[in-house]
């Protein structure tokens, strides 16, 4: 046998080194491949939806999206309503009752007396009686009977002062029912307990007789729509006549809507 090798051929020692090296230039790249893909694993993670890198986290670090930052409050003041919260239904107002004035002291010699019926009070002369009492009027007559003090609540000629002066003249000036001859009068304004009032002073006399009469009314609304009429009365005015005091008096202690 010749010792000499084809020319041209590979020895099987030759083919196998050639081959081992190879191998082991694949598994170099492979290697080199693998730990690629594990640094960029480590630097960008997963891709997948709802995670995230924060950078300088370090590798692997994923955190959930920064929530939006609240809003900042406005540097100018704020205007707040000062008025008290309604708590329900406005209540509606009540009327606070008439105030009641105190009654001076009654001079010597008077009484005072409630006409319950006409819901008010007065002062008249001791010893004076009463002529007529009733639902619509009283009256009290002195001794000699001549002066007469009177007190009348109604509805009449309507619910003022005025409307009831006004009335109550038309009434006097019907002579066939008021029996008042040669009438004159005045008329004007007062106050009375704090309330506008109306005095009427009448100048006449009465059918039948001779002698002069005056009288005074004083006219002052009540609180449910009628109107109290006070008189003085001197029914004979022969020379001085206590006309004037025995009317201030009475009006001075006069008293309505007492309850």
């Amino acid at each position: 046998m010749s010792d000499s090798l084809p020319a041209g051929g590979d020895t099987p020692t030759a083919t196998h080194t050639t081959r081992t090296r190879r191998m082991a230039e694949m598994a170099a790249v492979v290697s080199a491949a693998t730990a690629l893909a594990a640094l960029l694993f480590g630097l960008f993670g997963p891709t997948g939806a709802g995670a995230s890198r924060t950078p300088g986290a370090g590798p692997g670090v994923s955190t959930s999206p920064s929530p939006e930052p609240a809003e900042t409050p406005s540097a100018s003041p704020t205007a707040t309503a000062t008025g008290t919260p309604s708590s329900g239904p406005t209540p509606t107002p009540t009327a606070a009752p008439t105030p009641v004035e105190p009654s001076p002291p009654l001079p010597a010699g008077w009484r005072r007396v409630d006409a319950v019926a006409l819901t008010a009070s007065l002062a008249v002369p001791d010893g004076w009686k009463i002529k007529d009492d009733d639902a619509l009027h009283v009256n009290w007559v002195s001794p000699d009977g001549r002066y007469v003090i009177g007190l009348k609540r109604d509805s009449t000629y309507g619910s003022t002062a005025q409307a009831a002066s006004i009335g109550e003249l038309a009434w006097y000036r019907k002579t066939a029912e008021s029996k008042m001859l040669d009438l004159a009068h005045t008329a004007g304004p007062l106050e009375q307990g704090g309330k506008s009032a109306v005095r009427l002073d009448l100048d006449f006399r009465w059918e039948g007789e001779s002698v002069p009469a005056h009288r005074i009314d004083l006219f002052v609304a009540g609180e449910q729509g009628q109107v109290y009429a006070l008189l003085v009365e001197d029914k004979h005015v022969a020379g001085a006549s206590a006309l004037p005091g025995l009317f201030e008096t009475a009006r001075t202690h006069l008293r309505t809507d007492v309850r």
